[in-house]
């Protein structure tokens, strides 16, 4: 059975284990991989979203606690990588593969 969430403002379903943690769905299953994975232990903070405005650690996170709630990603925080935070992520080179998916020029 289909898991439905609100992600990035994009409402998704996800055919998945309701295990599944919200890192993995994210990252493989809706190919967005500006969330990172650090220690699978929700300690270091690499895999931070947002879940209805409040930060979570997604490698510790079932899909099934997402569901019919909003999510949102570093990708999520604006369309044309403009917001702040993003800005930061390319100016500072945070991890490679997701500076490369923010950096538009």
């Amino acid at each position: 059975m289909a898991i439905r969430f609100t992600l990035n403002g994009k409402l998704q379903a996800v055919d998945v284990p309701a295990e599944m943690p919200l890192l993995w769905v994210v990252r493989d299953v809706v190919g967005l991989t500006g969330t990172k994975y650090g220690c699978g232990m929700a300690q270091c903070g690499a895999c931070t979203v947002h879940l209805d405005g409040h930060a979570v650690r997604s490698c510790t996170t079932p899909v099934s606690a997402v569901a019919g709630k909003s999510v949102t990603t570093i990708e999520g925080l604006s369309a044309d990588g403009s917001h702040p935070v993003q800005r930061a992520w390319v100016a500072e080179q945070v991890p490679q593969c997701a500076t490369a998916s923010l950096d538009r020029s």
